[in-house]
């Protein structure tokens, strides 16, 4: 009699949490630089997109990887919903006291922390029509092509069929649902994290939750395809983007599918790396190696460090004459040239609170 040993179940994919450490030192560190900034940390202005355009797609491609592992399995309609309510309502809070505008006038109601509550939203409705990774691979093309022919129509309509900062969906549809609530009150013709962001960004998000039903399926089967397969779906998007830029240039104002491809190829192709590192050759249930703990801790709470450590740089650089964040860069050198010591010190406060966080088992999620 043959008797049929059950599969274990895999522990917590710790590649995952160091991806997103990785990424939030690159965060945490451009976001310190005070102005004057260098060209490569300013976003590009229309066409193309900057290597500091990258940060937050990269951002969210790995919440993506996350929301495959945590939607597996059905999570409450309800859990959802408190998720999304939560992170709208700070991400207006957020918004309002970066800038310092309270009034209802100058109140924007769109931004980097509500576009990211409507992924959370849109990704938990599409497990409902989607449970496996080809099934999200169909959906993730199939929305970048949609996408694209939609932009390329309205390309059309526009002089010289391109799109410009003066004609473009966003400026069009965004401004008649939210008028002088968008960013930058509407002044410069369309809003990065208005509703053709939100579908930007959604198909960036996509190719990350493929990838990680993907490694899901794989890592308990054929683990030793897990690398090989992220690799080949990173490049499969990568060219895909690279084709679809043909009907539509990469513009990261719009989130336009180029750009979502490409910077979601990157995102897959750095967790498939770290995963070869740190996942790929320990058993299941033991512990990552020592020398990724700093990197899991700081990836435990990237929520909170991504957007608390732009908060707190943009509220420093605007209170005072000079400002705060000039004084202490100015005060706090470390025998570095301005302002790196303040970028260095910045990096090293959140990472050891992260580290002091993760050593009591507190994580903050929405």
């Amino acid at each position: 009699m043959v008797e049929k040993v059950p599969r274990t179940k895999p522990g917590r994919v710790a590649s995952l949490d160091v991806s997103r450490g990785l990424l939030l030192i690159t965060s945490v560190t451009s976001a310190s630089v005070l102005a004057p900034r260098p060209g490569w940390l300013v976003h590009a202005r229309w066409l193309g997109f900057t290597p500091y355009d990258l940060i937050f797609p990269l951002f969210v491609t790995m919440s993506g990887v996350g929301m495959a592992f945590a939607y597996r399995n059905r999570v409450s309609f309800w859990v959802t919903l408190r998720r999304f309510d939560v992170l709208t309502v700070v991400g207006i809070i957020y918004g309002a006291v970066a800038v310092g505008e309270y009034s209802w006038d100058h109140l924007r109601l769109t931004g980097t922390l509500q576009l990211y509550a409507a992924l959370v939203a849109l990704l938990a409705f599409a497990h409902v029509l989607a449970r496996r990774w080809w099934m999200w691979m169909g959906l993730t093309l199939a929305l970048a092509s949609g996408y694209t022919y939609f932009l390329h129509s309205f390309a059309a309509t526009c002089v010289g069929n391109e799109l410009t900062t003066y004609c473009n969906p966003s400026g069009t549809y965004d401004t008649l649902l939210l008028g002088s609530h968008m960013y930058a009150g509407g002044t410069l013709g369309h809003d990065p994290e208005g509703i053709f962001g939100i579908i930007g960004a959604l198909i960036t998000a996509m190719v990350g939750t493929s990838a990680g039903h993907l490694l899901v399926h794989l890592r308990n089967r054929r683990p030793e395809r897990v690398v090989p397969a992220l690799l080949a779906w990173a490049g499969a998007v990568g060219v895909y983007g690279v084709v679809l830029e043909l009907w539509v240039p990469w513009i990261k104002r719009l989130w336009t599918p180029p750009f979502g491809l490409i910077s979601a190829a990157l995102g897959v192709a750095v967790m498939a790396v770290v995963y070869q590192i740190v996942d790929a050759r320990r058993p299941a249930h033991s512990e990552p190696p020592p020398c990724a703990s700093p990197f899991i801790a700081l990836g435990r709470n990237s929520l909170l460090v991504y957007f608390g450590s732009h908060l707190l740089v943009d509220v420093l650089a605007r209170w005072g004459e000079p400002s705060i964040a000039v004084r202490i860069a100015e005060t706090v050198t470390l025998g570095l040239p301005f302002p790196l010591g303040f970028v260095f010190l910045n990096l090293a406060a959140w990472w050891g609170l992260s580290l002091v966080l993760h050593k009591f088992k507190v994580y903050i999620h929405a």
